[in-house]
């Protein structure tokens, strides 16, 4: 478990103020106005009522605190060189998001989502994530090659009728042959923002 997994890593790094737990992230059971700050990395895009948990983040905050929530926004991806394979990954990417019940743009309508969820203040900004040299290449292309076979992704495709094992193979080995491609790049938006709990 990811819990488990941090705690030694903690213990690895000699960090000892540190607690982790595992809650709802819908229902935290923390008190009202016990926290400084909020923060959530790639989290909103999984999740069918990312509004509700903003406004979780906001009744634990103190008067005062901040939220911040950094989210991909997939339809912003730019690949070359182009690959019918890889063209075939965001789209099953994508429809295994929305059947979980997350959204795969999710970058796109964060401000939304707090705006929705009573923040002010709101601070908007964007990132982009460039892959281009080598070891960045590898790391981007390696990694998707094989959670494109292994993971909770690859387990929903063939579950939801969206993709079949030969399929993500497939797509499996167009990260691999893409990242030896010549010329091989890409690139995609994060949106971050920062809301306040006036």
């Amino acid at each position: 478990m990811v819990v488990e997994q941090a705690r030694a890593g903690a213990l690895e790094t000699v960090i000892s103020d540190v607690e982790y737990e595992a809650n709802s992230i819908y229902d935290t059971g923390y008190d009202d106005a016990s926290f400084d700050a909020a923060y959530a990395h790639q989290v909103l895009q999984h999740l069918g009522e990312p509004v509700k948990v903003l406004e979780e983040a906001k009744r634990v905050l103190k008067p005062g605190g901040i939220c911040a929530v950094r989210e991909v926004d997939w339809g912003t991806s730019a690949l070359w060189p182009p690959d019918d394979r890889l063209t075939k990954f965001f789209d099953v990417y994508n429809r295994v998001a929305e059947r979980n019940g997350g959204d795969a743009f999710a970058g796109r309508r964060l401000k939304q989502w707090f705006t929705e969820a009573g923040f002010s203040d709101l601070v908007v900004t964007t990132s982009t994530w460039t892959f281009s040299e080598d070891n960045g290449l590898k790391w981007w292309g390696e990694q998707w090659a094989e959670r494109v076979l292994s993971s909770d992704i690859a387990k929903r495709a063939v579950e939801y009728g969206i993709s079949t094992e030969s399929d993500l193979a497939e797509i499996s080995q167009g990260w691999v042959d893409w990242v030896q491609a010549e010329g091989a790049f890409y690139a995609f938006m994060q949106v971050e923002v920062v809301g306040t709990k006036t």
